[in-house]
């Protein structure tokens, strides 16, 4: 009987995994929304986290060394984050207009960076370098 080949052990470690890419390939392009979640043969589905680690659908856990790339890094669902959101979520959760956190929040920044004389928030590198 043949050794099976590593994608055949990862299939079968990864099996709703690999059946929700099935179906994600015939919605999106490479089957994945965002470049950075693309690999071969297959992304890995997530369903849960909580602090430093997550869960997937197939119920491995793993050590999340990406943290939200980066903007996670008090962990997923920290009790503190947790209370803040579901507050402010109660009063409105896209206003559309400016609001009085913003200012708090690049006052913070200001804080933080001295040398930073005025604040620019985006969404992406991308744009913070097309608004440079």
């Amino acid at each position: 009987m043949a050794q099976p080949t590593m994608e055949e052990e990862y299939r079968r470690k990864f099996p709703r995994s690999y059946q929700l890419h099935q179906r994600a390939l015939r919605v999106f392009r490479n089957g994945v929304t965002h470049s950075a979640r693309y690999f071969k043969p297959f992304p890995i589905y997530f369903e849960r986290s909580l602090g430093s680690r997550k869960w997937d659908v197939d119920g491995n856990e793993f050590v999340d060394y990406t943290v939200g790339h980066g903007a996670l890094i008090l962990g997923h669902a920290h009790p503190v984050v947790v209370k803040a959101m579901q507050e402010q979520a109660a009063k409105g959760t896209h206003y559309g207009a400016c609001q009085e956190l913003e200012i708090q929040w690049g006052n913070l920044v200001q804080e933080m960076v001295p040398s930073a004389e005025r604040v620019e928030f985006t969404n992406s590198g991308t744009e913070a370098t097309m608004m440079a």
